[in-house]
């Protein structure tokens, strides 16, 4: 699963999240914003991953 700037993903509860920051950036952790509760987490690329891998992609 690759991950990119801009990428939106939904929880099984509707709560979204988008990627923000991303490893071609100047970054080596992801930025991932969710977007219901308007905060940041930042993750290593492999938390970032399995973190997102059980959502849905929406866009």
């Amino acid at each position: 699963m690759e991950l990119n700037k801009g990428d939106k993903y939904k929880d099984v509860d509707g709560t979204e999240f988008q990627v923000f920051g991303a490893l071609n950036d100047t970054y080596t952790y992801f930025f991932i914003a969710n977007l219901k509760q308007n905060f940041v987490i930042r993750m290593q690329p492999k938390n970032a991953v399995a973190f997102l891998s059980g959502m849905k992609k929406v866009n």
